[in-house]
């Protein structure tokens, strides 16, 4: 027999939150408007389909989440779990929230397949990267399609010190699926304060062996190409050339400029940053796209002697 009082809060949910049928859920998805679907469902769930274009919420982080990815009150939603349960009770809670126009899939997501509608399975990402990275996903600005983009992404980072570090650290846990890294440079103990990949056991080596090893703690998956050389003109375009985007690590006019240039001939988005003591500027430059270059907006480097690194 059901717990009698699951039973009772099943049913008083129900005299609270709409039903809404595979039908009529087909027919809002169709229309394109402005109703999100919203899967509580755990990770392992989730792999076996989905809705296309839902959002991603689990159930027991529904009040932490729902204000960021649906932040007005009275957008349509259309929950869903398996079967419709979880999702009844789920939707309750949000109407409790404050939510306006709240309905839950009846029969959940086995009733939308019975019916013979569109759910998407995933090739691309197993069960382990589901989970590993769930809690970005679950970020509507980055969902599944997402994070598929960020795994076949190939990054070109120049330098891994106090500005590429940070950068590497936190595009090798994002899930990047290549990154290249490209220093001539070895890590002084006076780099510790500062350059966070690098540790004191990396004294003395090569920036590039102390990063990739890093790396591969953090995220085993990331395929690191090391580019153990200085960034010249004989050998930039060939190296940026290979990959979508060029992030600018370095602490020197000459590089960023060459850089720039690379960048421009090889048609590759190219994010500048630089940082001086405590003030710091970012921009990206992708003239293929419409947009000017660093030589646009300041056509010659200044001069070295009266710029601090």
């Amino acid at each position: 027999m059901k717990d009698q009082g699951l039973e009772n809060l099943l049913q008083e949910a129900r005299t609270k939150v709409e039903g809404i049928s595979s039908e009529e859920a087909h027919k809002a998805f169709k229309a394109g408007g402005k109703t999100i679907f919203v899967d509580i469902r755990e990770p392992e769930q989730v792999a076996l389909g989905y809705i296309k274009g839902c959002v991603f919420i689990r159930g027991d982080e529904l009040e932490m989440q729902v204000r960021h990815l649906v932040p007005d009150i009275n957008t349509p939603v259309v929950l869903y779990c398996r079967s419709g349960i979880r999702s009844l009770l789920t939707a309750m809670t949000l109407k409790e929230m404050g939510y306006q126009n709240v309905r839950n899939l009846v029969g959940g997501i086995e009733a939308w397949q019975s019916a013979g509608y569109e759910v998407v399975t995933d090739e691309i990402l197993s069960l382990e990267q589901l989970t590993h990275y769930s809690r970005q996903i679950i970020l509507r600005e980055i969902g599944l399609e997402g994070q598929k983009k960020l795994l076949e992404a190939k990054v070109l980072l120049v330098g891994v010190g106090g500005l590429g570090s940070p950068a590497a650290m936190y595009l090798a846990a994002s899930g990047v699926g290549t990154l290249g890294v490209v220093d001539f440079d070895r890590v002084d103990k006076s780099n510790l304060n500062r350059q966070i990949i690098h540790s004191y056991g990396d004294i003395g080596r090569p920036k590039v062996e102390s990063a990739e090893e890093r790396i591969h703690r953090m995220n085993p998956e990331v395929k690191v190409i090391a580019f153990k050389e200085k960034l010249l003109p004989a050998n930039a375009l060939a190296i940026v050339r290979e990959f979508d985007i060029v992030l600018d690590g370095s602490d020197n006019f000459p590089t960023k400029y060459l850089l720039n240039d690379a960048s421009f001939f090889a048609g590759k988005p190219y994010v500048f940053g630089a940082a001086v003591r405590f003030e710091g500027q970012a921009s990206v430059f992708h003239p293929k796209s419409g947009g000017p270059c660093l030589r646009c907006m300041m056509p010659v480097p200044p001069q070295q002697d009266l710029v601090p690194t």
